[in-house]
């Protein structure tokens, strides 16, 4: 009987996964190894919703290399809807484990963001012994630690840069200031390097403090300038002394399972802009950035992960996550990985440096 490892995607879709999901099968196949794709995240491995299939590399062809989302589909509701209907964290996590033994797995490739590595974390300190596992960061936001980037960042930046390239026409013709508003939870990478990408005048991140007096000059100095339009770019995270996304009553043990909901910084911009008496529309790009063609360095991406993660499991390597760092496929331990807060933008960050040479207000800098 061939060996046996298992694939699953969990958390918020992107692309490259797909990518990934094709280099595995291809990678365990020409090792003599069977790969099962777990379908719906973790939901794939609890006893009532147990779901699979069998990856071949006939099956992953090449339009996965350009496809977004994931051909298991994904999941980012698990823990939170069983809780939400009594089950315990220790329960949830017995499915898990109960799944992978009854499928005999000999290691599992997870490929997940920062709140899914954390669920994992807490699968590997549960059955230490048990869980052969690799993971492969996938996440829009680039805010996994240990990473130049992750699976899906590319990607979503093009999207965004594009989008932001076709708003910039409407803005031009209605003389409007336009605000953006991107995805990125606590941090602010695409709206950083979208922003830079398309030439946007102001970019606001959580990272950094920002003043409400400056945009408006800013803006104010666009329109007397002659150019009479406005770009601004801003992450869902960013907050005001009005608006604050997060509520004092909402840290029950479900909820550091769910995404945060966050209030709408762009339409709150736009409003206090037309209070201001400047023309002024929001636009929140939304999903949109989760899908798209898949950029070329996703791809190279997502596929080396897919087959050094076999390679890893196959020499017996477990507990670690693969990084792509310097050009390099790297590894790092899940435990040294999830100590600190998640990766977040600073002034050392390349596009940090650009936008300040070139004027664009991005906020209360200590060295711009």
């Amino acid at each position: 009987m061939k060996k046996r490892l298992g694939i699953v995607t969990v958390g918020g879709d992107c692309s490259g996964l797909n990518s990934a999901i094709r280099a595995a099968a291809i990678r365990a196949d020409r090792l003599g190894y069977e790969l099962l794709g777990i379908r719906r995240g973790f939901f794939g491995l609890f006893p009532e919703s147990f779901d699979y299939v069998r990856l071949t590399p006939e099956d992953c062809n090449e339009e996965f290399l350009t496809s977004s989302g994931s051909v298991l589909f994904s999941d980012t509701k698990s823990f939170t809807t069983c809780m939400e209907h009594g089950r315990s964290q220790k329960e949830i996590l017995q499915f898990v484990c109960d799944g992978y033994k009854k499928l005999s797995l000999d290691g599992l490739i997870f490929i997940g963001g920062d709140g899914s590595l954390t669920i994992l974390e807490e699968l590997l300190n549960y059955e230490p012994n048990l869980l052969n596992v690799v993971a492969i960061p996938k996440t829009i936001d680039n805010d996994v630690n240990m990473t130049d980037c992750a699976i899906g960042f590319s990607t979503a930046v093009e999207v965004v840069t594009e989008a932001i390239s076709n708003i910039r026409s409407t803005a031009k013709s209605h003389q409007r200031t336009m605000v953006i508003e991107v995805m990125g939870r606590d941090a602010g990478f695409i709206a950083l390097y979208a922003g830079v990408a398309s030439g946007a005048d102001i970019i606001l991140v959580p990272e950094f403090k920002y003043k409400m007096g400056k945009v408006i000059d800013m803006v104010r100095r666009s329109y007397d300038s002659g150019r009479k339009y406005c770009i601004i770019v801003v992450a869902e995270a960013v907050e005001s002394a009005a608006l604050k996304h997060r509520d004092a009553n909402s840290c029950d043990e479900a909820a550091k399972y769910s995404a945060i909901k966050y209030k709408g910084i762009g339409q709150f911009i736009a409003d206090h802009l037309k209070n201001e008496g400047f023309e002024s529309r929001a636009v929140t790009l939304g999903h949109v950035q989760r899908g798209g063609t898949t950029a070329i360095l996703d791809r190279i991406i997502g596929t080396s992960f897919g087959a050094e993660a076999v390679n890893s499991l196959v020499a017996g390597e477990r507990g670690i996550m693969l990084c792509y760092r310097g050009g390099k496929i790297e590894k790092v331990s899940i435990s040294d990985l999830m100590h600190g807060i998640n990766k977040r933008l600073d002034e050392s960050d390349m596009c940090v440096k650009i936008a300040v040479n070139l004027g664009v207000y991005i906020g209360e800098l200590r060295n711009s």
